[in-house]
């Protein structure tokens, strides 16, 4: 079988089999990954937008860093147990996981705004959820969300029944790490009324 043979690789100045080449192979294309799925990570965190120069090191760090490592673990593996077809395979369904899985990954980790609001507040399980100020994901929809301007950081949960009030909360910024808070008096009551 093809995948079971062995890779045939020249010799070095010691005789040694030379494995050079194919772990090469599996850390450039973990290079790719890595360059790929960091930039999905640095986009979702709106760390590209706020702080260029960071987000190029963290993405340029993260790709060398991974590189090298595969790179030099592919070495060892190959010279303890020789390089066959079946690891090149292996690796290179290890990446294309792993670069498939990076956009959904970032926006778990970096959510946004209505997602956050899913999650921390109006859903399944949380303190909003069976609320007129339920997420807006529900069916049949008990309230709208509305953003204030961008770079407020502000966003606006109101009940579709009008004898609610509105619940403005801050922190709502897309891959925001800071939980949704009150962000008036009105909006602290409404929170404890229905203990969140």
């Amino acid at each position: 079988m093809a995948l079971a043979s062995r890779i045939r690789v020249s010799r070095n100045s010691r005789g040694e089999p030379d494995y050079t080449a194919p772990a090469g192979g599996i850390a450039v294309g973990t290079m790719w990954v890595a360059l790929v799925g960091t930039a999905y990570f640095v986009l979702e965190s709106q760390l590209l937008s706020d702080h260029r120069t960071t987000a190029y090191t963290v993405i340029s760090a993260v790709t060398v860093a991974a590189t090298f490592t595969v790179f030099f673990a592919a070495k060892a593996v190959f010279r303890r147990f020789g390089a066959h077809w079946w690891h090149i395979a292996l690796a290179t369904a290890l990446l294309c996981c792993a670069g498939a899985a990076a956009p959904k990954a970032a926006a778990y980790v970096f959510p946004d705004q209505m997602a956050r609001y899913h999650r921390e507040l109006g859903g399944p399980g949380h303190c909003l959820h069976a609320t007129p100020y339920g997420s807006e994901r529900e069916f049949p929809k008990s309230s709208q969300i509305t953003y204030d301007e961008p770079g407020s950081g502000r966003m606006t949960v109101t009940p579709i029944d009008k004898a609610y009030q509105p619940l403005v909360l801050d922190h709502a910024v897309r891959g925001g790490l800071e939980r949704l808070t009150a962000a008036d008096a009105k909006s602290i009551q409404i929170l404890k009324s229905y203990g969140c």
